[in-house]
């Protein structure tokens, strides 16, 4: 299966009400500007392990991507992520977020201004 691509959602003074998404058991991936706030909702009884994936080489060896942890009922915002640390080294500007669980947990890209 492929990753879920997500579309950001733009904060605007009117307010923002984001549409989560369930991600797929790959995880999820999106173009980084820079301005990225991923939403994680864990609906679940146990706590997850979310990475964002570092995909920067330093001297021939890539760092060891963040694993952060949203707690069992928790709901966490992640970001803003530096374009150029988490691009993918295939592909301009996307990035790749992992879970170590998808089952009930949902989430949102939500775009900086």
């Amino acid at each position: 299966m492929a990753r879920t691509a997500l579309t950001p959602q733009p904060f605007v003074t009117a307010g923002l009400v984001p549409t989560p998404v369930t991600p797929d058991a790959e995880g999820v991936s999106f173009r980084n500007n820079g301005k990225m706030i991923l939403k994680v909702i864990n609906g679940s009884v146990s706590e997850i392990t979310v990475t964002p994936k570092i995909a920067k080489t330093v001297e021939g060896v890539t760092p060891t991507s963040p694993g952060r942890t949203v707690a069992a009922g928790a709901t966490k915002y992640l970001g803003p992520f530096d374009e150029e640390n988490y691009r993918q080294l295939a592909s301009t500007a996307v990035m790749y977020v992992d879970f170590s669980a998808v089952a009930d947990v949902e989430v949102a890209l939500l775009q900086h201004p």
